[in-house]
């Protein structure tokens, strides 16, 4: 029998500020909290002590569940709201490398405290944000239909 795995007695927590914010509420859209979600597994896997070197790739995102052509906007939805932070590295042309994370509500690696930009949404703004998230992925859903016809 191997060594025990500490990291899965790990847990992230949360604060109620964070909850009641306009982000948070707003934010109640399938892919963006699964996002968080599978970042945070990340977070503690590695003891939680990488955050900003949290690396997840697309291919691990979408076996969380997360539909490939939804990832960009679901990405940019988490940054718009401040609930990341997005490090995009150089690959060599042939194969992308994952991007970086950072939990902004999380202190990252080496600080004692989260940078919480989710607090300067307001709710206007958050809802105006999953507003056009949602706009888009309807939009791509009826493009990925059409699509779909005409091959057929």
């Amino acid at each position: 029998m191997g060594k025990p795995r500490s990291w899965l007695k790990s847990w992230v927590g949360h604060r109620l500020e964070m909850y009641l914010s306009p982000a948070w509420s707003e934010a109640r859209v399938g892919p963006l909290r699964a996002m968080l979600e599978r970042l945070e597994i990340e977070h503690l896997r590695h003891g939680g002590y990488n955050n900003g070197e949290l690396f997840v790739s697309y291919t691990q995102l979408v076996d969380f569940g997360i539909s490939r052509k939804s990832i960009k906007r679901t990405q940019q939805l988490a940054v718009d709201l401040g609930f990341i932070e997005v490090t995009y590295t150089e690959g060599d042309g042939v194969i992308r490398p994952p991007n970086a994370y950072r939990l902004t509500y999380l202190p990252a690696k080496g600080k004692t405290t989260p940078t919480d930009e989710w607090k300067t949404i307001t709710k206007e703004k958050a809802k105006r944000l999953v507003e056009a998230f949602r706009a888009d992925d309807k939009a791509a859903a009826k493009a990925t239909k059409k699509t779909i016809r005409e091959a057929a």
